[in-house]
This record gives structure tokens, sequence and C-alpha cells, in this order.
């Protein structure tokens, strides 16, 4: 066994380590007069030491949940009552009520904030006082509103929790953080066409270390795809007329496409459940001549078979495939010099291709109706009004406005 590395903040006995007979990290942890390991399967260390602390932190909730007691003479510490929350939270994950990758979210909010400031101090010690003062020094750290107020809403959890079983007899006033929306902004017509340009001009470009860097990434995750992929054009243009989120992209197979030819050609995607939508997506018809030359670029290179990957099937650990097309795409924009959003400045990111996909319909889709649009796009009216449709003006719209009826 080498490469034993301890985590930082953590018991002793909660360890990742290698061993000669196998490529992934392993966790290994000791609770309860017991060794518990398990294989991270994953080679990069950053990633194994986050999966390390939700095992431990799953196991300890599964282990000691029934150690918290009903509120008795002495009320419990804050960080007594996280395993029962995690486990009460698996529980809504297999009730399809709660999404699975919100665990890890929520575990990491705990341990790098809340449990530092409220884990010593008992339930009945923390009232409107004690939860201000956590959210103003958050704040002071520059967090942006929504970043704090999902913070609150973790610790809310906890006193929920606690409420619920009867630990506390009442819930605390908790201080009110008002949330702006801030949309990352769609691309225009000509920002569009610049991207997809750029992309096709510099493929195999290595990508600049200051858009890397930020990232933590093995570095052979960094050597294979620090570069400028050649399947990028191809996701822009798909994206943009297939309306789907980047996590669509992440899993998307072969297996989920079908052409569609009849009075209109598009595709049909029939993506794995997301946000708790699993409705099929279909496209635009641009979309079906970029997934054809795809199709055929991937089985001259030995891939395209029905449970291949559309985007990077050689990548096997798919939480990679954002970072590095993100990589990528930041710094496209920075080569056509059209980083920040001119109209609220917010820095745009590959979700912003989802916006121009939307932006692109509401101006140049005829007179399509939001509820149409958005049942596509697997959200709602309101998302659409509050974020993918809020840069639109009445003047990018000015021939629906002077049009009169016939």
């Amino acid at each position: 066994m080498a490469s034993i590395t301890p985590i930082a903040n953590y018991p002793s006995k909660l360890r990742i380590f290698l061993t000669n007979a196998s490529r992934y990290w392993q966790v290994r942890c000791y609770l309860k007069g017991r060794t518990y390991t398990q294989s991270l399967k994953t080679t990069n260390k950053q990633a194994a030491i986050s999966q390390a602390k939700q095992f431990f932190h799953i196991k300890t909730a599964e282990l000691y949940a029934d150690k918290i007691q009903a509120r008795s003479d002495r009320s419990p510490k804050f960080a007594d009552l996280l395993p029962a929350v995690v486990q009460g939270l698996q529980a809504r994950v297999k009730r399809g009520e709660f999404a699975a990758a919100n665990i890890p979210i929520f575990l990491q909010r705990m341990h790098n904030s809340i449990l530092p400031y409220f884990g010593d101090m008992s339930m009945d010690q923390i009232g409107y006082k004690e939860l201000s003062a956590f959210m103003e020094m958050m704040s002071n750290r520059d967090l942006t509103a929504t970043t704090v107020h999902q913070h609150m809403v973790a610790i809310r959890k906890v006193f929920a929790h606690a409420h619920g079983n009867n630990i506390i007899q009442n819930l605390p006033k908790f201080p009110v953080i008002k949330v702006t929306d801030k949309p990352r902004g769609s691309f225009t017509v000509a920002e569009y066409r610049d991207l997809v340009r750029l992309a096709r001009q510099r493929i195999g470009e290595a990508v600049p270390q200051a858009f890397s860097k930020k990232y933590r990434s093995s570095s052979e995750i960094l050597e294979r795809h620090g570069v400028i992929n050649a399947d990028l054009h191809w996701l822009i243009r798909f994206m943009v007329n297939g309306f789907m989120r980047p996590g669509d992209i992440k899993f998307l197979k072969h297996k989920h496409v079908t052409i569609v030819r009849g009075k209109h050609i598009y595709l049909r995607l029939n993506l794995p459940e997301t946000k708790k939508h699993d409705k099929p997506i279909v496209t635009l018809q641009p979309a079906v001549f970029v997934y054809e030359r795809l199709l055929a670029k991937q089985k001259e290179e030995g891939y395209g078979r029905p449970d291949d990957y559309l985007f990077l099937p050689s990548l096997e650990e798919r939480r990679y495939l954002l970072v590095v097309y993100g990589w990528q795409f930041m710094y496209l924009q920075s080569l056509a010099g059209i980083e920040g959003n001119a109209a609220n400045g917010q820095t745009r990111t590959i979700y912003s291709l989802r916006h121009t996909a939307m932006t692109f319909r509401l101006l140049y889709g005829g007179k399509i109706d939001l509820l149409t649009l958005a049942r596509n796009a697997r959200t709602s009216v309101e998302m659409i009004e509050r974020f993918y449709a809020s840069n639109l003006t009445a003047e990018m719209n000015i021939d629906l406005l002077q049009g009169k009826r016939t």
C-alpha cells in the first residue's frame, strides 16, 4: 500500500490510498470497531478527497443516526444532527424527491462554512442573532447573495429535522436575504458564428494555463484534453439547435438519439431524467446535420455505437467533460473578445448556449408560444421569463410590435 493520505480536518482514521492492484484511489475509515474500505473509481486525488468526505458522512449517518434521541434535558449540538439529516436526504433521493447530486453539495457547504461556525453550538443556543451574524460573516467574504442564501437553506434543513423530530420545540426566525437574478445571457448571431469559426480554426491549439489552472483536475486530464477539441464546434452548434442543458451532454449517448424524417426533419432526444423532467426534447433541423457528421467521424475513430457517448466518448470520467470543454470554451470567447455579457456584465459559459437556443427561437422562431418552448426545453415559462428571455428587449421583436392583422 502506498500514497496514504489523511483528510484534513477529518478524523485521522479517514484516509485515501493507492495500491499496486488498482489505478483508482480507495478510501478507508475505522468506525464503531470496524474498518470500511471502498474504491472511489477515480484517478484524480482532489476528486478522491471530495468523495472520501462524502463516504464518511454517509457512513456515519448509517451507523450513528440511531444515537440521536429526541430532545431531553440537554439540547444536542448542531453537528450531532448532521448524520440523521443526511440519512433523511438519502431517503428522499430513493423516493425521487431530492436529487442525489445535491447531497455532496450540501455536505460541502456544511463542512467548509457551516460546521466550523455552528458545529459546537447546542441547538437551543442558535437564534436569529446567531443566524444573522453568520449571514453577515458570509457576506463579508464577497460571496454572492445566491451563495449565502443557499447556505441558509442548508442550515434550515437541520432545523427542520430537529423540529420535526421534537428535538427543538420552536424554529428560530431566519434573517431574510434578497436574491437578485443574474442571468448568464445569450450570444448574438455574430458572436455565435465567431465561436463556431474559431472552434474549427483552432483545433489542436493548446489552451493557455490561465484558463485551466482554476480547475482542480489531474495532470492526466489536462495533458489529454488541454487543447481545442475537434468536436467543440459540433458541440456549440448542437446545443444552439438542441435546447438541452450542458449537464445533459455529459451522459447523452447515441442510443438516446432518433432521427425523424417526415413533414419536418429533426432529432428526438430521449435524454435521461434531469431536474425531474423526463420528456423527450426535439431539436431544430440543423442539429440533424451536426449529428450525422459527428456520427460519421466517430465511426471512423471506432466509436458511434449505441452505448457510446456523443461528445468526448474516450473520456471515461464523465464529470470532467464540462470542465474540459469549459477551458476550451472560455479560451474561444477570449479569442473572440466576447467574454462578458454586454447586457449585464455576467461571464458567459457553455450554459449560455442553451440561453442562445431559447433567445433565437423567441427572436426568429415565428409566433412560438412560451409554453411550447418551455416544455421542449424541460423548464417552465417562469424560468424562461426570469432567465432565458431576461435580456430581450421590445426593439428586438419590432416586426411583431409593428405588425398588423390581415
